[in-house]
């Protein structure tokens, strides 16, 4: 998969966790997702689902692998932060956003909770 992250000027570390975040969102890499995600994490997918005791694997990017993926921006501020862009796969392409509130401040913070915005696949 081709990946198109934002330059920035790397003076924010979660800048980073976000676009790796979001990179293994689009590979649907549970293992790696899980890895940020606090054990008490919500994830509510906005007009389809929320859950608690999320499983990542249904929170994935949903579809078939994407083959391209470029996040636009990536902003963040304290325990705030959010993405947006658009994976590309053999179905076609869809756009995301997704904003996530970490569990505190700290560098090494894991994802709270975690709202995410989908377009249906199209070209």
């Amino acid at each position: 998969m081709k990946i198109v992250l934002p330059t920035d000027c790397g003076n924010a570390p979660r800048t980073s966790i976000v676009g790796e975040f979001v990179t293994n969102w689009a590979k649907s890499d549970v293992e790696a997702m899980t890895a940020w995600l606090t054990d008490d994490v919500t994830w509510t997918v906005v007009g389809r689902e929320t859950a608690s005791d999320v499983e990542p694997a249904d929170f994935g990017c949903p579809g078939s692998m994407p083959n391209y993926l470029e996040v636009n921006t990536i902003i963040t501020h304290g325990r705030l932060a959010s993405c947006d862009g658009f994976v590309d796969s053999d179905s076609g392409r869809m756009h995301f956003s997704h904003v996530f509130k970490f569990a505190s401040t700290s560098k090494a913070a894991k994802i709270r909770a975690a709202r995410t915005y989908l377009t249906d696949l199209s070209y």
